[in-house]
């Protein structure tokens, strides 16, 4: 994987996970509460399972990204 490839990456698990997440707050008014519960911790699971697959194997192989990558959200408050 070259540093492009690498950020491409980044970026589509990024966004995977704002999905996840908009996914959640969308359930959130429209099921109860105990279905809501059960999607809430299947979300975070997948949204961990993105993370763990993607993002922190990724900075892994270039360290030098984490730095880009809070910058970007500290600058614009995401990092798409």
């Amino acid at each position: 994987m070259d540093i492009d490839t690498a950020r491409f990456t980044i970026r589509n698990a990024f966004r995977i996970s704002g999905d996840l997440q908009a996914l959640l707050r969308f359930l959130k008014r429209r099921c109860d509460a105990d279905e809501y519960k059960e999607y809430a911790t299947a979300i975070a699971h997948a949204i961990d399972l993105v993370n763990a697959a993607l993002l922190n194997r990724t900075i892994k192989v270039f360290p030098e990204l984490e730095r880009e990558i809070e910058e970007r959200i500290s600058g614009h408050g995401r990092y798409i």
